[in-house]
């Protein structure tokens, strides 16, 4: 690393300084500095011409392409794909003809409000009366319609200009929630985005008595749950259990009418050191809680629901935000509404099935 470094500061030719930085970014990944690593490679691609494609397939820096850091990395690289952009991709997409309904509305409200700048000039010297004033009846015809129509067209620009900028804001929002971090049973910590195509995020936000009988809830539907690709990310929005303080009393009540004095806590069972593939697949960890907490409440708040409070919110393969609510997650609708990872369905639409809010 030091020789690199060293090699940076000797005025390198472009091809020498664009193999030190490469290089040095190698050696960063080894000694997981992910965002050293990531500004080594941003500045070889951008002033010092490294393509980018040689930086996405090198399987030295793959351990770099699953982090967070990556995706920053993106934004800044000369031909990388910014958020901004890419959400003004995805919100279009959500309605492909937006773009040319607010060209043709514009164009038609333009033409509508010119005209009646006309007609209200000859409604005015029709009112006034006089020799060679136009007739009022047919002038205030004209005015009704052109009015009408200004109006119409008005409403139907608006609706659309308002609709888009409703789309941008959930794109962005599920953007964010990409960015969000996972951590892995070996420590890895990686994206939310890197679950794209392969798993249906649910969350589960409150505090741990919710969470633990969301959970318990779904343990009967685990299998067919799985083969759609449902996995669960708990998220503590706080310490405390109101439920677990009523047991703790109840139990510390029991023993003094018991005449054996309070009540001795259970010990607690040890935590498994290790979580099996499986359990990995079924159960995500979040990792970076205060962030999942600021995006659940701002999610839940868009939404219409309680900022604070046990909800739950179902992610599509795609990203995006199928459906949220308080309580319980209903997973039998899940099942009869997602289809199964490998389907036709799936497929073809992701599975996305009726949207509900």
């Amino acid at each position: 690393m030091q020789l690199f470094q060293a090699a940076l500061s000797l005025r390198p030719s472009d091809d020498e300084a664009r193999a030190a930085l490469y290089n040095s970014a190698c050696c960063y990944v080894k000694l997981k500095q992910w965002q050293p690593a990531a500004d080594a490679v941003v500045k070889a691609v951008n002033d010092h011409n490294l393509k980018l494609e040689v930086a996405i397939k090198d399987p030295d820096l793959r351990q770099l392409r699953e982090r967070r850091e990556w995706l920053d990395a993106l934004e800044e690289v000369q031909g990388g794909l910014s958020t901004r952009a890419l959400v003004g991709l995805r919100s279009e997409a959500k309605a492909p003809f937006r773009l040319t309904r607010l060209i043709l509305t514009g164009g038609l409200l333009a033409g509508a409000g010119l005209g009646l700048f006309i007609i209200t000039a000859r409604l005015v010297a029709a009112l006034k009366g006089g020799e060679g004033a136009p007739d009022l009846t047919e002038t205030l015809k004209n005015f009704t319609i052109n009015s009408g129509a200004v109006a119409v067209l008005g409403f139907v620009l608006y609706r659309d200009i308002q609709g888009g900028s409703r789309d941008k804001q959930v794109v962005e929002r599920e953007e964010s929630l990409a960015r969000l971090q996972i951590q892995l049973n070996n420590d890895r910590v990686v994206p939310l985005a890197k679950f794209r195509g392969t798993r249906r995020p649910v969350l589960l936000a409150g505090n741990r008595s919710y969470v633990a009988r969301a959970m318990k809830a779904a343990e009967p539907f685990r299998e067919q749950l799985a083969t759609r690709g449902v996995a669960l990310v708990p998220i503590y929005l706080s310490e405390e259990d109101p439920d677990e303080q009523i047991r703790a009393l109840r139990a510390e009540f029991s023993g003094k009418a018991s005449g054996k004095g309070f009540a001795k806590t259970a010990p607690k069972l040890p935590e498994s050191a290790t979580v099996s593939k499986a359990d990995q697949k079924w159960e995500l960890k979040a990792y970076g809680t205060d962030e999942w907490i600021a995006w659940v409440a701002t999610q839940l708040k868009a939404a219409g629901k309680a900022e604070s409070g046990n909800a739950y919110i179902q992610v599509q393969l795609d990203g995006t935000v199928r459906s949220s609510g308080l309580g319980i997650p209903p997973w039998q609708k899940f099942i009869d509404d997602l289809a199964e990872l490998d389907s036709v369905r799936t497929k073809m639409t992701d599975g996305i099935g009726p949207a509900r809010w």
